[in-house]
Order: structure tokens, then sequence, then C-alpha cells
């Protein structure tokens, strides 16, 4: 590849839209960074026009954070910027082999730096992230690639689906939501790269860009370590979910970094432990600073009661005491204002002034050595050695370590047991969530509960706490394939079985209280959902129609299904899906809930009559599973996680119950104002997941255990040719082998 006038030296990195070279100009003879855009990409009018815009903005901004432009041209087919090539890298280089706090905090006062000058000029980058923030020789930071940013005042429609810019582990909530933005967007995404800084890690992690999305939406980002709390009120301003209780201004923003940045006491060393003269330097300067602030209160005050002594009493100014005396003249004047008696300034009161500010030096004195001791022995409590295991540590906090010379001094060892998870897929990520050791195979650990969580892309993350003892040492895990596909300009759609309809007895059918059931002929054939519909498939109708996001109570979303949504809220999603698709969704009968509950059965449940054959069969709170599970690990599991009745139809036994369209209202009433819900739920006793369970529930109201599955209307003629061509409904034998409680999703 040619281009006049440089000669490519070769090639640094390359991107979706452009590829850059290393090159030298001819004309001044200095080396240059050469962007070129792709041809394949040069007739496409949007990537030509982003490519173009590049250019313009940043040639309209002069900083010394922003990359300056040299260069820019056409040759043949190629598009090419020619700019400041920045030997050192990109922040996402160094965040991988470590940033220290100064570091971090310089690295953010240079991009805000960029930012305040940008907006300033009327320009939000909007794609705030490591991979875009390059350094010079000297180390200093430039923020570059401009290639999406825009006017602050454009009015352009963000909310058509594929038009939500930015990369979505930076994005702020506004740009999640495909609303406009402002600076307050980039300040967030600078918030997300500097809690990346400090911590090594990202915020939040999803398996895709909707659910990361809804993360920076809703969820709140995890606390800083115990040594960065300093930091932690300015992270929490930069991260706040609504625009305006961000900083408002890259400049409110600098100016709080500044202060913090002159502290060298705050910020020596890096995230290892301080030591206690780092702890008591840290404390005596911040003691100054309150002084400091203290001082020039009083100094304003006392020279208020000054004046006003001056006024009422006609005598000449009262001579300034020093700042350190201040407060006590100040509160000498206050009380003999208030009894009304004059100031005596006799030697007596001399004496005592004297002896009252000793007394009160030697209460500072007191004070301080106890916060200081406090600050110094929490020091070490909560920065313990870097050689201290967990068990060491938990040992020596609350007094259970074996003493060597005294074995029997001990109230009890802790056993030391070496645990290992066995994922599938193999190459899964695990972390131990509530420890900081990362996670190895036969990791050593004291006996204990264990938060494990296990993913892996294209795959349902799973979470399970654990009791770690001398039984429980492997833990295997078997992760789901996700069903849908989880792109934000792809519509997900529910998976559908085909039932044809027939005759079955509905209700109890081992009550001999005949009134209790009844025959039911469903005549025609229709579609049902296999699985109850999941954060993933609502959330996306939500976002489309900006609609409120339902609340997932903490448990996730994903392929859980979605809870906490009305039966208003269901009847909504099943018209626009229908109207996106042209298909016709909606809510199944009950008669039709129930058919395709049983799964061809006739018994109380849709594995047999048995209730104790409910575990690895159902999600609920009593009669599913054990004591312990049912009092802390009461929640909604992924959809599929259980197995399929005789129609292929999952989790029609628990886990949420679902709304129908029948009303359940006992009076007569103009409108129906309660609906039907089947099936129970993760709170029901196992006595209340039978298909023939249901409770009325007010429509416009919400409730954690309540979901919904769809069922569709399909042409007879339609369904009759695929049941010809052999595809019928899935029919299996009530007797269940043992392969049942281990199946998975596919």
């Amino acid at each position: 590849m040619q281009i006049p006038g440089y000669t490519i030296i070769k090639k640094i990195n390359s991107g979706g839209m452009a590829t850059v070279y290393l090159a030298t100009q001819h004309s001044v003879g200095r080396t240059v960074a050469l962007k070129v855009m792709k041809p394949a990409l040069d007739k496409d009018p949007e990537f030509h026009q982003r490519f173009q815009r590049e250019a313009n903005i940043v040639g309209q901004l002069s900083q010394p954070n922003i990359i300056p432009i040299y260069d820019i041209g056409r040759h043949e087919e190629l598009n090419y910027i020619s700019m400041e090539f920045l030997p050192k890298g990109s922040l996402e280089e160094k965040i991988r082999t470590g940033i220290t706090i100064e570091g971090a905090i310089k690295i953010t006062l240079g991009i805000a730096a960029a930012l305040e000058h940008a907006h300033s000029k009327g320009y939000v980058h909007r794609d705030i992230k490591p991979e875009n923030i390059l350094f010079r020789e000297d180390d200093s930071a430039v923020l570059t690639d401009f290639g999406i940013a825009r006017t602050i005042k454009s009015k352009v429609n963000m909310t058509q689906v594929g038009t939500i810019v930015g990369t979505p582990n930076y994005m702020s909530p506004e740009q999640a939501k495909g609303e406009s933005s402002d600076g307050r967007a980039d300040l967030y995404s600078l918030g997300v790269v500097l809690f990346e800084m400090l911590t090594g890690q990202k915020p939040f992690h999803a398996d895709s860009s909707l659910a990361l999305g809804i993360k920076h939406i809703h969820e709140q980002a995890p606390k800083l370590p115990i040594h960065l709390f300093f930091l932690q009120s300015t992270l929490d301003k930069l991260l706040a979910k609504k625009p305006e209780q961000r900083f408002q201004t890259a400049k409110e923003l600098i100016t709080e970094l500044q202060s913090l940045n002159n502290n060298s006491l705050l910020l020596a060393g890096n995230t290892s432990k301080p030591s206690s003269l780092q702890w008591l330097k840290t404390l005596g300067l911040l003691v100054k600073q309150d002084a400091t602030l203290l001082t020039q209160k009083i100094s304003a005050h006392y020279k208020t009661i000054q004046s006003k002594l001056k006024k009422t009493a006609g005598e000449r100014p009262i001579t300034p005491a020093p700042a350190s005396q201040q407060t006590l003249v100040a509160t000498r004047v206050s009380i003999a204002t208030a009894v009304n008696s004059p100031i005596n300034n006799s030697r007596d009161e001399s004496s005592n002034e004297i002896f009252t500010n000793s007394r009160h030096k030697r209460y500072w004195i007191y004070s301080s050595i106890g916060i200081l001791t406090l600050f110094i022995i929490g020091s070490n409590i909560i920065y313990p050695s870097s050689e201290a295991n967990t068990s060491s540590r938990w040992s020596n906090f609350i007094g259970t370590e074996k003493n060597a010379d005294n074995p029997a001094s001990s109230v009890a060892a802790e056993t030391i047991l070496a645990f290992t998870v066995l994922p599938s897929p193999t190459s899964s990520r695990i972390r131990i969530l509530n420890i900081k050791e990362k996670y190895v195979p036969g990791i050593l650990l004291p006996t204990g509960a264990y938060h494990i969580e296990v993913s892996h892309p294209g795959y349902s993350t799973k979470t399970k706490w654990i009791r770690l003892n001398e039984g429980n040492q492997t833990l295997e895990v078997a992760l789901q394939k996700s069903a849908q596909i989880n792109n934000q300009a792809q519509l997900p759609l529910p998976d559908m079985v085909q039932l044809v309809g027939g005759n079955f007895l509905m209700g109890n059918t081992n009550d001999p209280n005949e009134s209790n059931t009844k025959n039911v002929s469903l005549e025609h054939d229709f579609l049902i959902g296999r699985y109850e519909i999941t954060f993933n498939e609502y959330d996306f109708f939500a976002l489309a129609t900006n609609r409120a996001l339902p609340d997932d109570m903490g448990w996730g979303r994903g392929e859980r299904p979605v809870v906490n949504i009305s039966w208003d809220d269901a009847i909504a999603y099943a018209n626009w899906l229908s109207k996106t698709t042209g298909k016709n969704y909606r809510l199944p009968t009950a008669s039709e809930w129930e058919y395709a509950a049983r799964g061809n059965t006739t018994g109380n449940y849709w594995w047999g009559n048995n209730e104790d054959d409910a575990p690895d069969r159902a999600n609920c709170r009593y009669g599913c599973k054990s004591l312990w599970a049912s009092f802390f690990n009461n929640e909604t599991r992924a959809v599929g996680g259980f197995p399929p009745n005789d129609f292929g139809v999952h989790d029609t036994a628990g886990n949420v119950a679902e709304w129908v369209n029948d009303c359940a209202d006992k009076i007569s009433r103009p409108a129906c104002l309660k609906r039907a819900v089947r099936g129970g739920s993760f709170v029901s006793n196992v006595e209340s997941i039978t298909p023939y369970s249901q409770i009325a529930f007010t429509a416009s109201k919400t409730r954690k255990s309540i979901g919904f599955r769809l069922a569709q209307d399909i042409p007879q003629q339609q369904m009759r040719e695929a049941i010809q061509g052999g595809q019928k409904p899935r029919r299996r034998s009530i007797f269940r082998d043992i392969s049942d409680s281990i199946f998975k999703r596919e």
C-alpha cells in the first residue's frame, strides 16, 4: 500500500473500521501514526461520514491531552488521517500490569482536562475506554478516537434498535437506554475507567451487551477496597445513575481530584498494606485540614462578634487574639452575651483561661492517642500480612489460632481442605465471591460457606452457595447454553412447543369430589412457550418501548424468568411481540395452560402422584429441596434448569407462577380486576405446584413470584401438515429414569 508523501513502516493496530500504521511523513521528516480507513467501507456513507467527522472534530480541538491531527487526505480509494504517534501504548495494556493510585488519578486528571476542552467546544466523545487512551513518551495520557463523537446540541434519534453507540462495558445509563446524552455521559464512562484502573476489574460483568446495559442502568458498582476509602465519594458521584447527580462539568472533577492528588500521604504506596506510620501521617493531615477549616470559621465568627460589640457598646475594637485562642474567646463572648454579663478581663479570668486552655489541650492529646491507636490496630486487622491465608486471618481475628507453645490454648483448630470445581465447559471462569483469593483448582480453604460463580461466554452464569466440609470438596457445575442470541439488534423470540388440541380431565383428578374436575375439549391446535419468558426477552421489549425495567430482586437477569410484572405488562409484551413479528402471541387460557402443564398425564404432578419426587424436578420452597436451601436460597432458577414434561414444556411446576388470560373475579363487574395465576412458584409448598393450582391476583399489581409464558395461534392446516410430516409433540412415559435429574437444556 502506498500513500503519497508517506513511507509506511509497519502496522500498529487494526479495528473494524480502520488500520493504523507507523509511517514517516516526508515533508517534515517526522514519525506519525497513519490511520487508513478500510477500502471495503469506502462506499458505506455512514463509515465514510464517521471517518471524516473524527478529522473535523479533532481539527477544531487544541489541547495537550487530545491527540493532534497533522494531515487528512484521500488517495485512490484510501481515506487517511495523519496524527501524532504515541509510543507508550494504551491504558488497556497498563491496567494489565497494574497502576498505582497516584498514577490512576494523574491519568484521570489528564483525560478530564481533555473532556473539559472538548465539552467547552460543544462535543461529546461517547466512547471513553482504556483502548482510546494512549500515552506519549513522557507517560502523559492522550484521548483518541473521536469517530462517534457528536455535538452536545445534536437531536439525533438514538432510540431505534441498533443505534445505541458506545462500548457496553463503559457506556452510561442514558447511552444504554438509547437516550440523548451530554458531557456527563463521558464523565460516567471515565468513572468506569477509573474504577478499572484502581481495582484491575470492570465494575460490571455479563454475557451480553444487553445484560451489561441493564447493569449500568440499575446496579450499583462494587465498593472500592478499604485503602481507597478517600476516593469512594468521588467515584460514587462519577457513577451516579442520574446525570444530575454526577459532576456537572469536567472542571468540577478536576478540582476534586487535584485536592487528592496534592495529598501525597493519602496516595503513598499502592494497593499494598499501608504502614502504621502512613496511617498516622494520613490521620494527622486530615486533622490538620479540619483544624484549618475550623480556625477559618472561628475567625469569621470572632470578627462578627467583635463588630456587634463595637456597635452595641461603643467600645473600641478588641485586639485580635491569636488564632489558637479565638475559639475560647468566641465561646466566652457568646456565653457572656447570653447571660447579659460583662466580659471580665481580670487576672483571675486570665488564669482561668490558661487553665481551661491547658485542660482542652490534654483532652485533645488523650483523644488523639485513642483515635490513632484504633487506626493502627484497625489497619492491621483490615490489612493482614500478605503471607497470611484465609484461615490464619480469621483465626487471628477471632482468637482460634493455636499457640505453638501451648496447643491447649486454642478453642478450636480450623480444618483446611482442598477444594476444586469441575465445570462444563472445562474452560469456564470460576470465582469464589466471598473471599479475596483467586480460585485455583485445589485451593486450600477452611471449612465454611462459600459463594461460587461459574461463567463462560455463550452460557448462562451460575452461582451457588456451598458448605465446604470433608465430604464436599469437589463441585460439579454444568452451564446451560443461552437459548437466545444476545445481540441488541436482533429480537429474541420465545421458543415454542406445538401441541395438538384434544380432550383432557381438568382439575384435581385424585379428588373423589367430581365437582372439582371437568372434561375439557381443546378444539384447536396451538403453540405454547417451552420456557417462561425470561428477562432477556422482556428487557428487550422494555428498552425498545421505554418502559421501566422490572426488578430482579438482586438474583440476576439473563435467562431467569421475568418477575415483578403485572398481567397488564404481560399483555403489553404479547401485543408488542405480535405487532413486531406479525404473529399472534397471547397469554394462554387456563385450560390451555393446564393441558400443556400436565404433559399428557393425569396425576397430581407431571411426573406422577408422588410429591417426594419433586427434588430435581421443580423449584419450590418446601418439599422440593433441603431445609437449609429453603431458608437461605429461596429464589428463581434459570429457565430450563429442570427436566421437561411429556410435551417438552419446562417449569410448569414451581419456579414462578404464571399469568393466564382467564378472569378470576368472584363477583360480576364490567371490567375484570383479578386474573388467574397458575402453577405455584419458588415460594409455594410442594402441594401447591400442581397443574391445577390456581390463585386470583389483581391484574394491575406485580409480585416477585409471578411471571408468564406465551401461547400462539397457528393456522390449522399448517399444524396438520406438520403433524403428518412427523413433527408431533413429544410424549414420554411418566416413568422417569435417572437421566431426568441431570437433564441439560440444549
